[in-house]
């Protein structure tokens, strides 16, 4: 026998154990002769995510607020840019009517902020009545959705509660678009942002 030959078998032996354990073989081995089976995959939602199933409540504080809750806008200015480039700031106000004529309207709202707009040829003014009531007669759709309705400056009267966007020119500020009615409730906007808004 030659010397030669069992350092071919010790070779041959050790690329055996290299194959077995690259090819996770030798880890199948390790397993069942520690007769312990190996870990499950876990059954756990993906981080960030709840089970939706019935009976299973979300976590606190994922809960949304009822309508009514939620904080509501009075007042505000924000700075738009325009489609030429140009800059102009904007007013919205929520609140009922103090003073209202054929070119002008005031409107102060709950925390005593008050401001008067100019009505011009331009400004847009809708109104929304609210659905009839549970006993009255029903309509085509149901009588669950808020009605409007182009209007005029007419329509308007002291002690309305409307919802009001203009633009500010120095101490001027021009009513671009009212909504009176049922629209000072939450959840009915000025248009801004679904492609009604003005221009």
């Amino acid at each position: 026998m030659s010397v030669r030959e069992p350092l071919g078998f010790r070779k041959a032996a050790l690329v055996g154990a290299v194959a077995l354990v690259l090819t996770g073989t030798g880890v199948a081995f390790a397993w069942a002769a520690n007769e312990t089976p190996p870990p499950a995959p876990s059954s756990s939602s993906p981080p960030g995510k709840s089970g939706d199933a019935p009976g299973q409540d979300k976590a606190p504080g994922h809960t949304k607020p009822d309508k009514a809750q939620r904080p509501q806008h009075l007042h505000g200015e924000s700075v738009a840019k325009k489609a030429d480039g140009t800059f102009h700031t904007e007013v919205t106000q929520r609140g009922t009517v103090e003073s209202v004529s054929d070119t002008s309207i005031t409107v102060r709202s709950e925390d005593g902020y008050s401001q008067a707009y100019t009505i011009d040829a331009s400004t847009r003014i809708t109104q929304v009545t609210a659905p009839p009531a549970e006993d009255a007669e029903a309509k085509d759709d149901g009588g669950k959705r808020l009605k409007r309705a182009d209007g005029t400056i007419a329509d308007i009267a002291t002690g309305d509660d409307v919802r009001i966007s203009g633009v500010k020119d120095g101490d001027t500020v021009t009513a671009e678009r009212i909504v009176e009615g049922a629209g000072g409730g939450p959840g009915l906007g000025l248009g801004r942002g679904h492609g009604k808004g003005p221009n």
